[in-house]
């Protein structure tokens, strides 16, 4: 023991003087605190299943370090995370704390806000729904509008299986007719209301319209 402790001792005590030195330039350097607004990833998505709900996208994180340290941090340093593996469907109200965040090494998470966030996770729901073209205008004089014809006349769509049952059909963008006097045949795309329902073969449709003399 005598040996281990008397060897390179002045190496040793080189050391010791040099961490102690170091400790206090830390401990007596002033602490800062920041606030950033931090994106919120959720991970690990079950499959063939969607968030739905007024989800949190951003969360308020407190840091708390050392001046130096603290200005040089931004919000792409710092990731806050909610895992949702093992997750069944359903309305969902989870925790967020400090466990959730990452940040440089060196700066203590103090709190997240919201300290909880609410969500819904629905299972992802496809089917066919008919194509309703829509019509708007008024041929001219003297003419009306006669059959329409459509291809495809249905279409998939995907999302939120209750978003989805909501939805019977999906109409087309305006197509106008006003003084037309001979029919015609145009392509138009779908207006599909919800931002969360997908179309599963996104494609113009093509419209066919008769326009003939009113009897």
């Amino acid at each position: 023991m005598k040996q281990w402790i008397v060897h390179n001792w002045f190496l040793k005590i080189v050391s010791l003087f040099l961490a102690t030195l170091l400790w206090a330039a830390v401990s007596n350097e002033a602490s800062s605190e920041i606030g950033l607004e931090v994106p919120l990833e959720y991970r690990n998505i079950p499959v063939r299943t969607e968030i739905t709900g007024d989800t949190t996208n951003t969360v308020e994180v407190r840091l708390r370090g050392s001046s130096n340290l603290i200005a040089d941090i931004t919000a792409k340093d710092v990731a806050t995370t909610l895992d949702l593996s093992g997750m069944s469907t359903g309305e969902k109200i989870v925790a967020l704390s400090p466990h959730n965040v990452e940040a440089p090494f060196g700066a203590e998470v103090i709190r997240v806000n919201p300290s909880s966030v609410r969500f819904t996770l629905e299972r992802t729901f496809a089917k066919a729904v008919p194509i309703v073209p829509t019509i708007v205008g008024q041929p001219a004089e003297g003419y009306e509008t006669g059959p329409v014809l459509i291809s495809p006349t249905t279409v998939e769509i995907e999302g939120p299986e209750s978003r989805v049952n909501t939805l019977t059909t999906l109409a087309t963008v305006p197509i106008r007719v006003d003084r037309r006097q001979a029919s015609f045949e145009q392509t138009a795309d779908l207006d599909v209301p919800d931002p969360q329902i997908r179309l599963q073969h996104p494609a113009p449709v093509r419209v066919k319209i008769e326009i003939r003399r009113r009897k």
